[in-house]
This record gives C-alpha cells, sequence and structure tokens, in this order.
C-alpha cells in the first residue's frame, strides 16, 4: 500500500497548489518537514500573494497539483 506521502512526490522548489478553509492557495516548496507529534510529512509553502516569508505547513495529502520547475 502506498501512503500518501509517497503517491505525489514534491520536493523544494516545486510549484504547489492547495485547498484550505480560505479557498486555494499557492506557493512554493521551501522544506519538508515531519511533525513532531505524529511524524507526518508536510510540505513548508512560501505562499504567493503575501507579504514575503509568510509560510504554511501543508501535508502532502493536501496538495492539489505540484509541477516540478
Amino acid at each position: 500500500m502506498q501512503t500518501p506521502e509517497l503517491s505525489r512526490p514534491v520536493s523544494i522548489g516545486d510549484r504547489v497548489t492547495f485547498d484550505t478553509d480560505e479557498g486555494y492557495q499557492a506557493g512554493t516548496v521551501n522544506d519538508l518537514r515531519r511533525d513532531v507529534g505524529n511524524g507526518e510529512l508536510h510540505a513548508w509553502v512560501e505562499l504567493d500573494h503575501q507579504w514575503p516569508g509568510m509560510f504554511r505547513a501543508v501535508r502532502l495529502a493536501a496538495l492539489q497539483s505540484v509541477s516540478n520547475q
């Protein structure tokens, strides 16, 4: 059985989109980090259309699209 983090390969520098309670957002993956509590892998995404340096931790399973650059 494949885990969600393996079914969507993502790497640093990839452009991604994801759905949130604030609507769809997009950005660039800056880092990949594991959650301290459950060990789930998250992409640290620098958001588009925000102040520079605004990041959001996004579960890899929540990513809608990944564009490798």
